[in-house]
Order: structure tokens, then sequence, then C-alpha cells
């Protein structure tokens, strides 16, 4: 009997460039010459071309653009994978969260950043929110915005909401189709 470990397959095989349709052909050249290879989340959504067409321009607009700073997207990023269990993000973002200021402390806390000297208030105010709002957004309190408040004005809590809504869509996309780690 074998004692190797069981390996899991994607639901859906991504897409290679030569089967994609023509419409995401530039996408797969641009992000094949930023990662060396076009990363499978992405190969995968180009079964939907439309749908990759227009998440590109999203993902864009909500992680590279605006005001708040990219260290505390990426951690809101780390802590809504780390809850919702997506191996995918989270090892793809502690890649990019590395390279915008988080460090490998606060990444091997996140789980309990509360009681960590590795993170400040207003990353401890960030990844509160994170949680709550992975965890059950209508429960959300007055004083949990009023302690986010203290750091980030409404057009960045807008923003940091996006973030952490993003995350949860890419979390639940590669969680579902079984979608193997390639970038991070």
């Amino acid at each position: 009997m074998s004692s190797a470990p069981a390996t899991h397959q994607p639901i859906v095989a991504p897409l290679s460039k030569d089967t994609a349709a023509a419409e995401v052909q530039p996408i797969f050249d641009r992000l094949t010459q930023a990662f060396g290879h076009m990363p499978a989340f992405f190969a995968t959504m180009a079964r939907s071309p439309e749908a990759l067409q227009h998440f590109m321009p999203l993902y864009g607009a909500v992680i590279n653009k605006g005001s708040v700073e990219a260290k505390y997207k990426e951690l809101a990023y780390l802590k809504t994978a780390l809850i919702n269990g997506c191996e995918y993000c989270f090892k793809a973002h502690s890649a990019s969260g590395k390279k915008n200021g988080v460090t490998e402390e606060q990444i091997t806390h996140l789980a309990f950043y509360q009681r960590s000297a590795a993170f400040d208030e207003k990353e401890k105010a960030t990844l509160l929110y994170a949680e709550r709002v992975t965890r059950g957004a209508s429960g959300i309190r007055e004083g949990a915005i009023h302690e986010l408040k203290k750091h980030y004005s409404d057009d960045q809590i807008v923003e940091l909401t996006l973030t952490i809504c993003i995350a949860n869509f890419t979390n639940r996309f590669n969680d579902a189709l079984i979608i193997t780690p390639d970038i991070g």
C-alpha cells in the first residue's frame, strides 16, 4: 500500500494560449511576461473570455490603484485567504505582500494578529475589518466602523472593502475549481 499523498487535479484544466480565444491573447502575453508563465487562475478564467477581459481592469483598479497603501491591501487579502483557506491566493499574496512591505513575521502571525506585536493599530484594524467582511459583512456594527475610520477616509474604506471582496471572489473561484497554486 502506498503512503504517497493524494494529488488534487483541477476540476477544469486551464487553457493554453493556443486554445484560448483570440480576444484574450493579449492578456496571456501580458501575464506571461509578468510571471514567466500564464498563471492557472487567469488561464482557467479564460474559458469565459468576456469575464476575464472585464475582470482584469476591475482587479487592477482595486488592487493597483487608489490611496490605500499596497501593504494594507495585501494584509487584507492575506487575512481573507487565510480565513477562506485559499492556498492559491495565500501563496500569491504572501509573495506580493512581501514586495509591498508585509513582513515574514506578519505572515506567520496572521492567524493571531490581535495578540501579536508584529502589527500596529492600523494593521490590526485592517485585519479585523477583513475578517468581519469575510465572515459576515451584515454583522458589522458601528463600533467596528468607528475603529476603521480612525485610520481610513470614507473613500479608502470603500477601496479596502473592494479589496476584500475581490479576495473573496478569487478565493472562491480557485477553491471551487481546485486550481493548483503556481505563483508566489
